[in-house]
């Protein structure tokens, strides 16, 4: 092999290093939106078996994800450290937590909501904890979605110095 291709080649995989890097930045987010899609998902398959009108709900917050996903998957290719589509998911799905804590708190909601479940203190409670998890973790990753957007990260101060000692 010529020196030249030798170059070349450790040239592309400090770039590929980058990259990833880069991407690995939102691994938490994805891991967080891969959460909320499947738990959704049961939601809407529950409440579709039970015959609830009110499916419409997590099916309206499942479309709003695709487009997180969809932007997650374009980040892949393109860096960039602006998340508009899954901090407006998150800001959404907190808000909607906070209403779904609300209304759970009443029992002919909480039946309409939640068919698959008894109407009883302890599936109330249930309910709660994990709408208030839900809640937690999207705090959390508009909290690291602000950090990235502001460079204010350690995984952007490590792909620094990974720059700096590579010169990628």
């Amino acid at each position: 092999m010529k020196k030249e291709e030798k170059v070349r080649i450790e040239e592309n995989k400090k770039n590929l290093s980058v990259k990833s890097m880069y991407f690995n930045r939102y691994l938490l987010v994805r891991y967080t939106i891969a959460l909320f899609f499947f738990t959704n998902v049961y939601w809407l398959l529950s409440l579709l078996m039970s015959g609830s009108s009110l499916f419409f709900i997590p099916l309206a917050i499942i479309l709003l994800l695709l487009s997180s996903i969809a932007e997650q998957i374009k980040m892949i290719n393109k860096h960039t450290n602006q998340a508009v589509y899954t901090k407006y998911y998150f800001i959404t799905q907190l808000i909607i937590n906070g209403v779904l804590m609300i209304l759970s708190s009443f029992s002919s909601i909480f039946t309409q909501l939640f068919p698959f479940l008894i109407n009883q203190a302890r599936s109330r409670v249930l309910v709660l904890s994990v709408l208030a998890i839900g809640i937690l973790l999207s705090g959390i990753i508009l909290y690291r979605l602000h950090q990235i957007k502001n460079n204010e990260d350690r995984h952007y101060h490590r792909i620094k110095q990974y720059e700096e000692v590579t010169h990628a």
